[in-house]
Formats: C-alpha cells, sequence, structure tokens
C-alpha cells in the first residue's frame, strides 16, 4: 500500500512528523555549524572589527537556534506525529485483513474503524489539532476497501507480502545503517578528541604560538556527541534489531495460516509485536 491508500489522518501525521524531523534536524545541524565556525573565527583572532562582529553574528544565529529548539521543541511533533501515524497504520492493516477487532461485517467493522481513529486523535491532544493537512481525504480509502473485500488467501499473502516482508526490510535496513551510524560517529568523536588531546600538549612546549585549533577541535567533539545523542544511532539499532528479529519469528507462523482465526491471530501478534517498538516515538518526546 502506498501512502495515498491510507487514511486522510495518517497521511497528514506522516506528513507533520516528517516536516517537524526535518525542522528540528536543520536547526540543531545550523546550531553546531556555527558554534564550530565561531570557534574558528575566535582561533583566528583577526584584530579587525569586522572579525569580531562576524564573530557575533554567528553567535547570535546559533542563540536563535538554540531558543527555537528550547521553546518550539521541534522533535516533540515529530516523535507524537511518528506514533499517531504508525498506531493508525497498525489499526488500517488490522481493519483491511478482517483481524480482531474488525472481524465482524462490514458495516460494524466500519463503525469500530471510525471510532479507533477518533480515539487515535483524542489520545494525542497535543499533536491532533495540526493534522489538518489531508481533511478532504477519505478515511477508508478505496485501496482499503477493495483488500478486505479480498477472499482469504488474497487477504493472508497481501498481509504477509506487503506488511510483514515490508516491515523485515525495513527494519533490518535501519538495525544496519544506524548501527554503522553509530560506528563511524564514534571513530570521529575519538579521532577530534585526540586530536585535540595532541594540540593541547604540543602547545605546553610551544605556548608563544597563538594558532593552536584546540578550541576548535573540542568544539567539533561537542557537536559530534551532540549529533550522536540527537540521532540515537545505537539506541535505534538496537530497537530496530530485536524488532526484526522478532518479526522474522512471526513470519515463520505464516504456513499455519489456513483459516480466518489463524490469519486473525497472525495479524495480531505482528502488529502487536510492531506496536511495541511505535510506542517508543511517543516516550521519546519526554527525553
Amino acid at each position: 500500500m502506498q501512502n495515498a491508500d491510507f487514511p486522510g489522518l495518517y497521511q497528514a501525521a506522516d506528513q507533520l512528523s516528517g516536516a517537524a524531523q526535518r525542522h528540528f534536524l536543520a536547526a540543531l545541524l545550523t546550531n553546531l555549524m556555527l558554534l564550530v565556525v565561531a570557534a574558528i573565527v575566535s582561533v583566528i583572532n583577526y584584530p579587525h572589527w569586522g572579525s569580531a562582529a562576524l564573530q557575533a553574528a554567528l553567535l547570535a544565529g546559533a542563540l536563535t537556534s538554540s531558543v527555537y529548539l528550547a521553546t518550539q521543541r521541534p522533535e516533540r511533533l515529530w516523535y507524537s506525529g511518528r506514533a499517531v501515524a504508525e498506531s493508525i497504520k497498525t489499526i488500517v492493516w488490522r481493519y483491511v485483513s478482517r483481524a480482531e477487532p474488525f472481524h465482524e461485517s462490514d458495516e460494524v467493522a466500519k463503525k469500530h474503524f471510525l471510532a479507533k481513529l477518533t480515539q487515535v486523535v483524542e489520545q494525542n491532544p497535543g499533536v491532533s489539532y495540526k493534522l489538518f493537512t489531508h481533511l478532504p481525504a477519505q478515511q477508508i480509502t478505496d485501496k482499503m476497501k477493495v483488500l478486505r473485500e479480498g477472499d482469504f488467501v488474497t487477504r493472508r499473502d497481501t498481509y504477509i507480502n506487503f506488511r510483514i516482508g515490508d516491515q523485515l526490510e525495513w527494519y533490518s535496513r535501519k538495525a544496519v545503517s544506524n548501527a554503522k551510524a553509530a560506528k563511524y560517529f564514534f571513530i570521529a568523536l575519538i579521532t577530534i578528541n585526540a586530536l585535540a588531546f595532541g594540540c593541547a600538549l604540543i602547545k605546553i612546549a610551544n605556548v608563544e604560538y597563538q594558532y593552536f585549533p584546540t578550541d576548535v577541535l573540542i568544539a567539533v567533539a561537542a557537536s559530534i556527541l551532540t549529533w550522536m545523542q540527537a540521532k540515537r544511532f545505537t539506541e535505534l539499532s538496537a530497537s530496530y534489531a530485536l524488532t526484526a528479529h522478532e518479526i522474522t519469528f512471526i513470519r515463520e507462523q505464516a504456513d499455519e495460516l489456513l483459516e480466518e482465526e489463524h490469519l486473525s491471530k497472525f495479524v495480531g501478534d505482528a502488529e502487536n509485536a510492531f506496536s511495541r517498538e511505535h510506542t517508543q516515538w511517543e516516550a521519546r518526546k519526554d527525553n
């Protein structure tokens, strides 16, 4: 299923989360880069008022981005929006698969589905008031209706291939990419700290030399550490790997899906596994 095949509420939450993520990371990266450049200007220490004015401008920009991050907290919208989007996606897959609690008649299931969407909105007041970008869109799309109307085999194979398979590939890929990022940034952090330490030692024997880049290296090291903490590479790698393993074990049960009751339980187990990871998005906003 493509994004357009999901409810308008999902599309709004997904768009909100993506935009908030970009704003947060852009503001944080801007802040760190301005501080590093300000440190470079300080080390050069060119004796002219223009140099001092440039440094002041750089620090003003860093202050502005810091105030934005502290007051607007875009990461809250990022995490909350993602939690809402993933909650809706779970509900949709249960619905189109005719899994509990949407295993009854289409009319009853439809009412229950819309009630679940309403519940998601009511439980997330901090983000729900911003979910207005896709108000005209359907909440039960044509694609959802077609999937739900399919026979047992079609619904089973669709869920296995396009939900289980997609999630397993996504979590596996993200676990690997975050593990690699954590490794590379850690190496960079150690390298920069070692260079700063080396400059400090060299300065002991050359105290009259003014242009040691020690302060710049310290600023770069602090920036790398801040970026690592913001991106949470190690934490996400472990979380994604754990979920990928759980999905692998769940997928092994696919051969046993021979009737509606089996599919309903299978979908429930899989979606519960996804939900356990998704709830961490909601927890991250308060950290």
